[in-house]
């Protein structure tokens, strides 16, 4: 029998969040509000030096692409609806014309995108059947023996 100790019953910690409150205050300024580096850092309570070294840090551009990503998915809707305020008014004429070509190839787009999981390529699936384990023969036998047993068969 072991003796287990608090630390083994403890669950392991995950690794600790990288993105501070002031981290992002700073890709929130930029993002949803459309701030400079700079005058998001200080309304975020940060040094521009400091944002500037965010900027490199790998963990901060995989959140802020993430929060880029989420912005832009959020003004697509806004974008349909602009196409179609263009394409209604008759003051440029020009305008409405691009934006029912806009409209078309959009439309097409989607009419054409395969759903979102499928990309190109391979895909290999391997099933494996469930076979029962072969049963012993009957002539098989388990012997225990200690060493030194002389073992003669019967």
């Amino acid at each position: 029998m072991t003796d287990e100790t608090e630390e083994d019953l403890l669950p392991e910690l995950a690794t600790p969040d990288p993105m501070t409150p002031k981290r992002r205050a700073l890709i929130d300024g930029m993002v949803w509000r459309g701030l400079k580096l700079t005058e998001a850092a200080i309304e975020a309570g940060m040094t521009e030096r400091n944002a500037r070294m965010c900027a490199q840090d790998t963990k901060f551009r995989a959140a802020l692409n993430a929060e880029m990503a989420a912005f832009k998915a959020s003004q697509r809707p806004r974008n349909v609806h602009r196409l179609v305020e263009l394409r209604d008014q008759n003051e440029a004429k020009g305008a409405a014309v691009q934006a029912i070509r806009v409209l078309e190839e959009l439309a097409q787009q989607a009419d054409a995108a395969p759903p979102s999981d499928v990309r190109p390529g391979i895909v290999v699936i391997i099933q494996r059947e469930h076979q029962a384990a072969p049963v012993a023969s009957e002539a098989a036998k388990i012997v225990f023996a200690a060493p030194g047993d002389d073992l003669a068969e019967d």
